[in-house]
């Protein structure tokens, strides 16, 4: 029996506590978490647009680079191949000095 009385003075004191419960503190909280998660999501969506402005521009800067580095190894095959071609002549003025110093040693002897 005592176990009974118990459940139904726990049983009262629950009525009594839900009687008294305020549903607009729970729906001033809910709009107050609400607002906090809106504000939370326009920072989020602000910080999303300020890194996606900064990949794009980071995405032009690596084009542009990428061009330089291009033209500069383009630039770099002309500078190789010209020096290619200044160092083949000296080898072909080489060996026309060498003939003609041939040619001159056989004039004197």
């Amino acid at each position: 029996m005592k176990s009974f009385q118990e459940k139904e003075k726990k049983l009262y004191e629950l009525l009594n506590k839900l009687n008294n419960f305020d549903v607009s503190q729970i729906e001033n909280k809910d709009q107050s978490e609400i607002e906090n998660l809106k504000v939370h999501k326009n920072q989020l969506e602000i910080e999303k647009n300020n890194l996606e402005e900064k990949y794009r521009s980071l995405a032009e800067e690596l084009e542009i680079a990428q061009e330089k580095i291009k033209k500069l190894e383009s630039s770099k095959k002309k500078d190789l191949k010209k020096q290619n071609e200044f160092n083949q002549k000296i080898d072909e003025l080489n060996q026309e000095t060498e003939y003609l110093i041939e040619e001159i040693d056989k004039w004197e002897m």
